[in-house]
């Protein structure tokens, strides 16, 4: 039973949305309870006066959370704009603010919207708890999935269930507390079946477990099994994904020559072939001696390329590059392994330096998914911005430079 939980809801209604019940059961049990909203939530309605809204969701939030668990808990309104909150860039002065907030509540867990979401505002805020637990906050990481759950586009494979059951009324009660978001005026509205699935069951995944790491970071010993049986394991070669995965990355970076170029992760050496020619020197590494033995094949005739057995994050190069490719491999360090890959990175980047991951969206065996990993490292980018955004079903590529 966890003694403080803190929920981070990016907009009003997401906190009972995805854990009212949650929420409830914890309180009843003596648990501490705290909630933050991440933004102001003025464009859900277009057709109401944003500043009206605003005030409205609000008193909304006080209202169902009154309902839900019997009073209003310590409540923080972030005030970040709808639609454009960002995980790296809270301005200094709030972010003092959410940090004491956060420390007077001293939360056991921290639950948060699941980046799988669709949604961009429930993506940032999952890279904004990372930055929490980052600095210390809590035991427990743990997401809900709320907005691919209002799409209709969940898949609960990966997830715990949680029956919602005697407290149905209530959660149903505390969702009608967001007139705005039931009966808009215009713009986004909540559906009654959608409604009724979150009367029905809540969902949550863990992230991060302070007090159990053995999931977190994927041993060198892993890969070196895989190529020790296959110098191809993932069918680099003829798998459409792969193969997809490498065409993006490189019209991604195309356009500029890069001076001194590393790879993390390079695994058989697959896609530093095809980064080479956009490259003056690159440097590719991998943790796996079996993976480079296999990779050696690959770029002997390729005088630019260099291979080195590195383990990331505590084993980076010496020198600065400016290009930084971290492909498919982000989500085996890890929530601290990404943490402290990102901080290596800040010291070795040029001033010009593009830093591209892409990363995988279907399900691993890890315990970070390629979404997390993505927004984790965005978050600890504090002087990045993003270049490049793309995704299909299966993969999402982000480039960044430096602000």
């Amino acid at each position: 039973m966890t003694a403080s939980l803190l929920v981070i809801a990016p907009h009003a209604d997401d906190e009972i949305l995805g854990a009212g019940a949650i929420m409830a059961r914890a309180a009843n049990a003596g648990a501490r309870i705290a909630v933050v909203v991440a933004t102001d939530g003025a464009q859900s309605d277009p057709g109401r006066d944003p500043a009206v809204l605003v005030s409205m969701r609000r008193e909304e939030c006080r209202a169902g959370l009154a309902r839900m668990l019997g009073y209003v808990p310590p409540l923080l309104f972030l005030e970040q704009p709808d639609g454009g909150l960002s995980s790296s860039a809270i301005p200094p002065q709030l972010m003092t603010t959410l940090e004491a907030f956060v420390e007077a509540a001293a939360p056991d867990t921290i639950l948060v919207t699941d980046p799988a979401d669709g949604h961009p505002d429930h993506k940032a805020a999952f890279g904004l708890a990372s930055r929490l637990v980052s600095a210390g906050t809590g035991r427990l990481l743990r997401v809900m999935p709320v907005s691919q759950r209002v799409d209709r586009l969940f898949d609960p494979r990966g997830y715990e269930a949680f029956a919602v059951e005697d407290l149905a009324d209530r959660k149903r009660a505390a969702l009608a507390c967001h007139t705005s978001q039931l009966d808009p005026v215009a713009g986004f509205s909540l559906a009654p079946d959608v409604c009724d699935a979150f009367a029905t069951v809540e969902y949550l995944r863990t992230a991060y477990d302070r007090d159990d790491r053995a999931d977190d970071a994927t041993p060198a010993a892993h890969f070196d099994a895989l190529f020790t049986r296959s110098a191809d394991p993932w069918r680099y070669d003829d798998e459409p994904y792969e193969r997809d995965r490498f065409r993006r990355t490189v019209a991604a970076l195309a356009g500029r020559r890069y001076r001194s170029a590393l790879e993390l992760g390079c695994a058989n050496g697959a896609l530093t072939e095809q980064l080479a020619p956009l490259c003056d020197r690159l440097l590719a590494t991998d943790a796996s001696n079996a993976a480079l033995g296999a990779a050696r094949a690959r770029v002997v005739d390729l005088p630019n390329v260099t291979l080195e057995r590195r383990a990331m994050p505590h084993d980076m190069p010496r020198g600065t590059f400016d290009l930084i490719v971290a492909s498919d491999m982000l989500y085996y360090l890890g929530l601290d392994g990404i943490v402290a890959l990102m901080a290596a990175i800040e010291i070795c980047a040029t001033p010009d330096c593009r830093i591209l991951m892409a990363s995988y969206l279907g399900e691993t065996d890890t315990r970070v998914t390629g979404e997390m990993a993505a927004e984790i490292a965005i978050a600890h980018l504090p002087g990045w911005v993003r270049t490049h955004v793309e995704r299909t079903d299966r993969l999402r590529i982000d480039v960044m430079a430096r602000r």
